[in-house]
This record gives structure tokens, sequence and C-alpha cells, in this order.
């Protein structure tokens, strides 16, 4: 095989991997009322949820989105991370964080849990090695 083809089939099979990619953004007024888009690109989904926003709102002005109101689907599966976290305290009872996209947030959280219901709230803590993405996908599928 030479180069040329090569060089050919490379860009192809990466488009191919991202046929089924969709950005999902919503945006949203000041009376917390949502509206969702749908593109293949970030920047158009944003683009229009803020223009269905502005035509269905009661307050148009206050329409907001941003960048952190996008989670990009690849064939149906959110790619946003999931982190969760285990805090023990000194009996080493588990206690999971539910799952935050931050990993901080989900130590946090984890810590807090454990602390609002062990018997020994003092002694809770989380390494933060015990914190894991839940939505991590498995790459040899």
């Amino acid at each position: 095989m030479n180069k040329k083809s090569l060089y050919c089939i490379v860009p192809f099979s990466f488009y191919a991997q991202f046929a089924l990619a969709q950005w999902h953004c919503i945006a949203e007024d000041g009376a917390n009322r949502q509206w969702l888009a749908i593109s293949n690109y970030q920047r158009s989904a944003i683009n229009r949820a803020m223009e269905v926003c502005k035509k269905e709102s009661h307050e148009p002005s206050s329409c907001k989105t941003s960048k952190a109101n996008c989670d990009l689907f690849v064939n149906g599966i959110s790619t946003k991370p999931a982190w969760q976290c285990t805090a023990l305290d000194q009996m080493a009872v588990v206690w999971r964080s539910n799952s935050y996209s931050n990993r901080d947030d989900a130590a946090l959280a984890a810590k807090a849990y454990c602390q609002e219901n062990s018997g020994f709230p003092d002694t809770c803590y989380v390494n933060l090695l015990t914190c894991k993405n839940i939505n991590r996908r498995n790459i040899n599928q």
C-alpha cells in the first residue's frame, strides 16, 4: 500500500467513528423554562437553543445558554463524565456519592453523606483513589 492511499483511508475512518455524534444543548429563560436543541455541532446546537428560547419565551431577553449546558452523545450514549466517590468512616462503612460531572464535587458529596449518616461522623474521609468515572466507556468494545 502506498502512502497516498494510506492518507486517504485515515480521515474517512476517523469520520466514521464520529458520524453518529450529536450535541444536545439547553437554553433557559428567567422563568426557568428550558429548550433543547440537537445538532452535529456544538455551536450550532447552542445557537438553535438560543433562537428557540427567544422565539417561545415570555421573557426573551432573559434567555441564556453556555457550553456547560451542552452534552455530547456518541451512538446515543452521553460522554459527560459521571464521577462517583466513596467515603469511609472508622467502622469502614462505605458511603457512596451520587454521580457528578466534577470529581471534587463527588468527593465533597460523599464526605457530606457520610457525615450526615455515620455513627462516627468525625472520622469520615475520602481518598480520591476511590473516585471513578462511572460513565467511562470500554474502549475495547
